[in-house]
C-alpha cells in the first residue's frame, strides 16, 4: 500500500499545536538518539509548543499539518518568497511512520 496516496495537507492552525507538539518531540528525540546518542534534543521549544507557535504561526511562513487517514502525523513549515528563493523551515513526521516514503512524498 502506498501511504503517500492517503496524505492530506491542511493549513496549520493554532489549535494544532497541542496535538502536534508530542509528535514533534518524539520525532526530534528519535533523531537525537540515532545521530547524537542522547535521549532527548531538538530546537528550542520543540517540546512545549513554543517552536510551533513561533514558526508555524509566523506571519511570513506557510505551514501545513500532515494527515494520514485523517490522523495528524506531522507538519511542514515553508518559507515561500516572491523572488522564488523558497526554503523548508521544518518538517517532522511521527517516527512510528519512518521509512515508508512519507517524507519523500511531502517533499514532492
Amino acid at each position: 500500500m502506498n501511504l503517500s496516496e492517503h496524505l492530506i495537507f491542511e493549513p496549520f492552525l493554532e489549535t494544532d499545536i497541542e496535538v502536534l507538539t508530542p509528535i514533534m518531540k518524539r520525532a526530534f528525540d528519535e533523531d537525537t538518539r540515532l545521530h547524537l546518542g542522547k535521549e532527548e534534543g531538538g530546537p528550542e521549544g520543540y517540546d512545549n509548543g513554543d517552536f510551533l507557535r513561533k514558526w508555524a504561526q509566523h506571519k511570513d511562513s506557510t505551514a501545513f499539518k500532515i494527515l494520514l487517514h485523517d490522523k495528524p502525523i506531522g507538519a511542514v513549515i515553508l518559507w515561500i518568497r516572491r523572488n522564488n528563493e523558497n526554503f523548508l523551515g521544518n518538517i517532522f513526521i511521527d517516527p512510528d511512520l519512518e521509512n515508508k516514503g512519507i517524507g519523500t512524498a511531502v517533499w514532492k
